[in-house]
Order: structure tokens, then sequence, then C-alpha cells
């Protein structure tokens, strides 16, 4: 096992290597950038520089935090609940997705504008659709 004293000097002599990759790095670019210019083809300069990411560990400052992402939506279940008697809800959290407000709590109701067929003496069965029990929206699959 490696005392304190190794891990300071190989940490130093990596950060020595560090600096010189980087100074290293500059110099091709200064050099890629003389390329470009001989062959007409260098890029224009922008209106504010682009701030470069140091690998050194410093606190970081509220300018320097890149943005964070958006939360993902939280599902609100709007629907009321019956008080007394049997629970008459039949919606469930599913797979299917609302195509209104992302929520995945619905019911699967019947379409009845899409008869499918007709059995025996006139029994329709009807195709079915999706109700959103958060924004009442419908759809079908």
């Amino acid at each position: 096992m490696p005392t304190e004293q190794e891990l300071k000097n190989e940490l130093f002599k990596l950060r020595e290597k560090l600096m010189k990759k980087e100074q290293e790095i500059k110099e091709i670019k200064a050099k890629m950038a003389e390329i470009e210019k001989e062959l007409g083809i260098a890029q224009p300069d922008l209106a504010a520089p682009i701030p470069e990411v140091s690998t050194a560990a410093t606190s970081p400052t509220p300018t320097s935090q890149p943005a964070s992402p958006k939360p993902k939506r939280t599902k609100a279940i709007l629907q009321k609940v019956p008080t007394s008697g049997t629970s008459q809800i039949r919606a469930r959290e599913t797979q299917f997705e609302c195509p209104n407000c992302g929520s995945h709590y619905n019911m699967e109701v019947e379409d009845k504008s899409r008869i499918l067929y007709v059995v025996g003496a006139g029994t329709r069965i009807y195709g079915k659709k999706h109700r959103c029990m958060n924004c009442g929206n419908e759809w079908a699959d």
C-alpha cells in the first residue's frame, strides 16, 4: 500500500502531465486555426467567447452551472372517489399515455362511433378508446 507522501507525489506528477497536455492542445488548435486561415475556411469569430471547461476542482458558481433538465411531469389524479357504496372507479394506471397531458391514469371505454361487427340478433360490438381521468381527453390506439 503506497504511503500518503507517495500518493501526493503521484498526484503532483499527474497534474504536471495534464498541464503539458493542455498546452499541447492549445498549440495544436492554434496551428489548426492558422492552416484554416490559409485555406480560407476559418470559422468566424463569435460574439461571445465560449468558456472552456476547467478540469481543476473548483467550487461551482451560480453562473457556471449547466442548465438542469426539465423535471418530469407529475401525474395528478383529479377524479373524485365515491364516499359511499361500492367504488365505481374503473380507471387504473395503464401503459397508455394521454397525448394531451401525459398521464397514464385512464380507462378503456366503448367507442360508439365504431361498430366492429354485429353478433346474433343485433348485438353490436364496438371499438375501444381511452379516456384520460386527468384531463378528460379521449383517444383511440
